[in-house]
């Protein structure tokens, strides 16, 4: 049941609006110059369960290491080496690690769930009923098609602009994602009291540059045999399969090629695109937008926003120009990839096929793991219900309060003093941070899941009525005054989600009950590891608030240039130097880190341990605290901060994440913001010549 990059494309799309900021992204590693290696072939590991203390622990440091030269060898050596990347996994990491932890706490809930049950619409009896189906593969084997055959039939019916509209609702509120045009909600950036409906072309089942680069054609390759072998189930003859596969592959390259590529998706000025009905309509005629509307049973609102104008056209040219029998294949192919991990076998054994070959790994997860992951997207209000009820204590969420009302305040000192913001951006920066609303755990008021009707016979069914609730009840938001929602994004900030996310449209942070466990956090643990490990995820969130994206947003979370120029151009040209420094990193031969990619979280994290450390000091408040295992406070602190980013990884993945990921890999999160701390520099004696020393005229300064 894993969630196809279909869906993940339209997340991406509002990414500059919807958590920009989440610290729990994966982020990918790899070598670096110096480094250790941290590629590993496939294995037959059974668990991404950890050897050892999960966290921070002088147990992972390689005490034989030098600090000096290799300061991720020394604070996590002895980690890297007991690592082992799961068969079924593509990489390992602390996310990775607390996530297999969190995965046992909420299978653990599902189970009992199940098998106790609950009154109707009730937490136990929606997680449990929904576990039970999904469990019952026999009966998945023995319907085959049968349950989403409907949709197939009108696939290859579909042809009229009227028809295509209501297709296109059909699978989206079927499919969470229609491979046509979606409709979604989105707070307005220019006005964050209201909702605007947005329109958006769903995503073909590849990232967007593995469909061009050269180094991207084994997966193509893949891509074209999965088709083919699907096609070949449904009868056709290799010849003909074949080559359905190479015209599905085309059409969606072409849908592709001229979409925003993954960082101007994030620029508020490509995306904010206004357009009344009849406008959106003259840039889709092939599609009717007033049908796709009545489908969806909504009234046409007076303006609709256009996230990417190319995209629209791009489907449209290719609805009109491909021949009905091609458009045909393409649609029903759809219809059956979007759905194939719902479906029975050989259904869903294809589909794991191909994204086993296609992440480099050696088996998929147990289906009792990969339906708990996919609970707790589709249901994630009602499971965090019992997650929260089970495993975070009043104690625990106001100890991280206590740490947030710190790390802010250290903030809000930096502010006052920082020598390159000059008066009116200093003043309206301070605004910002006081009107900051950050909330830790779970909601004041939880998402109503109970009139759901799931039912423990009918899977594929259950998951189309929880992507219909959703569909609906998203669209409702639209014209009406905008009600906060908190910890209500599925993938980046629910309750038990492994992150902490920074939305900009609500100048707010929500720091997930999930993520209060080691490595971030140790309820009652040494000080200077919690504030260099929770801390700087409290002080990651707040300077993406004024980070490249999050300082286009103003106190109340609308689109507005508060900079003024001069100040602009102080920042730009230090987060510049910052850019620089990562794109010198080297993760695989001939491979570097996008410093441009990953400048707002490069310039984050340099800001949350920054203000950790600090932050740190000011609590301590004179006080020296005592070494533990040979180590001051401070070197405690850095050495947290590099074990928190352990990291390994196939090859595959790094691949796909430096060219997609806003997250630079692990090794430069473990190390490179140390560099530019000059209390780094103190606390380990770093000198001229060491592999990491760093010059303090060359040392990033931003907050």
């Amino acid at each position: 049941m894993r969630v196809h990059h279909s869906i993940l494309v339209l997340a991406s799309a509002l990414s500059a609006q919807a958590f920009a900021g989440a610290t729990g992204t994966p982020g990918p590693a790899g070598p670096a110059s110096g480094s250790s290696a941290v590629i590993e072939r496939p294995t037959q590991a059974a668990s991404a369960l950890p050897d050892g203390p999960l966290g921070y622990s002088p147990q992972h440091m390689d005490r034989g290491a030098s600090p000096r030269q290799d300061f991720y060898r020394y604070a996590a050596g002895h980690w890297l080496d007991r690592l082992t990347i799961p068969a079924a996994e593509s990489e390992v990491s602390g996310f990775s690690l607390l996530r297999a932890s969190l995965d046992q706490r909420l299978l653990a809930l599902v189970q009992a769930a199940s098998q106790q049950g609950g009154p109707k619409g009730s937490p136990q009896q929606l997680v449990g009923d929904h576990f039970r189906a999904a469990m019952d593969v026999q009966r998945l084997d023995a319907l085959g098609l049968q349950p989403i055959q409907a949709d197939l039939d009108e696939a290859g019916r579909a042809r009229s602009p009227a028809e295509l509209a209501r297709l296109s609702v059909r699978l989206q509120m079927g499919n969470q994602v229609s491979p046509l045009l979606n409709l979604l909600a989105m707070t307005d950036l220019k006005d964050s009291t209201r909702t605007r409906l947005v329109l958006y072309p769903g995503g073909p089942q590849l990232e967007q540059s593995q469909y061009t680069e050269p180094a991207s054609q084994r997966i193509r390759d893949l891509y074209v045999d999965y088709i083919s072998r699907a096609h070949r189930q449904l009868g056709d003859t290799p010849e003909a399969a074949a080559a359905k596969a190479r015209l599905i592959l085309a059409i969606e390259t072409e849908l592709m090629a001229p979409r925003l590529k993954p960082l101007e998706s994030r620029d508020p000025a490509r995306i904010y695109n206004l357009a009344t009905p009849d406008e959106a309509q003259a840039m889709i005629p092939a599609i009717d937008l007033k049908a796709l509307l009545a489908e969806a049973g909504i009234a046409a609102p007076a303006q609709v926003q256009i996230i990417d104008v190319a995209a629209p056209q791009g489907l449209n040219r290719l609805l009109q120009t491909r021949p009905a029998d091609e458009l045909r294949t393409f649609l029903r192919w759809s219809v059956l990839s979007a759905s194939a991990d719902q479906l029975g076998q050989p259904w869903r054994g294809l589909s794991q096929d191909f994204q086993r070959q296609r992440d480099g790994l050696a088996a998929s997860l147990p289906r009792d793991r990969e339906t708990v992951q996919a609970i707790s997207v589709q249901l994630f209000s009602p499971l965090s219900q019992l997650y929260v009820q089970a495993h975070f204590s009043d104690a625990m969420r106001q100890d991280i309060a206590t740490m947030v009302g710190h790390i802010k305040q250290e903030f809000a000192i930096r502010l006052r003093s920082n020598p390159w913001l000059d008066g009116p951006t200093r003043a309206a920066a301070l605004n910002k941070l006081a009107r900051v609303d950050i909330q830790v755990g779970y909601p004041r008021q939880w998402i109503d899941n109970s009139s759901l009707d799931i039912r423990a016979d009918d899977f594929v069914g259950n998951n189309r009525r929880i992507a219909a609730f959703n569909f609906r009840r998203e669209l409702a938001k639209v014209g009406v005054p905008v009600v906060a929602e908190r910890f209500a994004d599925a993938r980046y900030t629910s309750p038990i989600a492994v992150n902490a996310g920074y939305n900009p449209s609500m100048n707010s942070i929500d720091i997930t009950a999930a993520i209060a466990q080691p490595p971030f956090y140790q309820p009652g643990g040494d000080i200077a590891v919690n504030y260099c490990t929770m801390g700087a995820v409290i002080g990651h969130e707040l300077t993406h608030g004024f980070d490249s994206n999050g300082r286009q947003y103003d106190a109340t979370g609308n689109v507005r240039d508060w900079w003024t120029p001069r100040a602009a151009a102080d920042f730009a040209q230090r987060t510049d130097a910052l850019a620089r420094q990562v794109s010198r990193v080297e993760l695989l031969p001939g491979l570097k880190q996008d410093g441009t990619l990953t400048l707002g979280e490069n310039t984050a994290d340099l800001g949350g341990i920054t203000l950790a450390h600090a932050a740190l000091q000011r609590a301590l408040k004179g006080r020296t605290l005592p070494k533990v295992d040979g180590m001051t406070a401070d070197q405690r602190c850095f050495v947290a901060w590099s074990q928190l980013w352990i990291y390994k990884a196939r090859e595959e993945r790094i691949r796909l994440l430096a060219a997609t990921d806003y997250h630079a890999i692990g090794f430069v999160r473990a190390t490179q913001p140390l560099l530019n701390l000059d209390a780094f520099h103190q606390a380990f004696g770093t000198r001229p010549g060491d592999a990491m020393w760093r010059a303090p005229a060359q040392r990033v300064r931003i907050w």
